[in-house]
């Protein structure tokens, strides 16, 4: 199990983008999530019963959204991919707990196992939540309660 946990580190690894510094870093990973977060904020009228509001509860609608539309294979008709509407998921996510807890603060970490790679999530004290695609209403859950 820690040979296949390591290998599934290095992969992530080796996907996250490569930058020049902690600084450069942050311009551009900030910047994608304000677009990312733009980009749900204009397909969500698309959407009967999600909110583009930041609280909690909006993060189960998102949810059903989310896999309604896969469900119909529907994600081209609001004119996003599959894998941006997650994207999208992720940043949303962390734009819920950093705007209901004042604790939380957003960050990019250079990725221990890649030196140069960073992601982007929030912190809180020595926890670090770094956005991946997963289950936001559990995820939310597990972190903030």
């Amino acid at each position: 199990m820690f040979r296949a946990g390591m290998r599934a580190a290095a992969d992530h690894g080796r996907a996250l983008p490569r930058y020049g510094s902690r600084e450069e870093a942050e311009r551009a990973l900030f910047a994608q999530r304000d677009v990312l977060l733009d980009r749900l904020r204009a397909v969500a009228p698309n959407s009967a019963s999600f909110h583009f509001d930041f609280t909690p509860e909006s993060l189960k609608s998102l949810e059903r959204w989310y896999f309604e539309l896969h469900e119909l294979a529907a994600f081209g008709k609001i004119g996003l991919s599959r894998e941006t509407f997650e994207r999208c998921i992720a940043m949303y996510f962390g734009e819920v707990v950093v705007k209901n807890h004042a604790e939380f603060k957003w960050a990019v970490q250079e990725f221990a196992f890649e030196p140069g790679r960073y992601e982007i999530g929030v912190i809180r004290g020595t926890v670090a939540v770094m956005l991946k695609r997963e289950s936001i209403w559990r995820e939310y859950r597990r972190w903030v309660s």
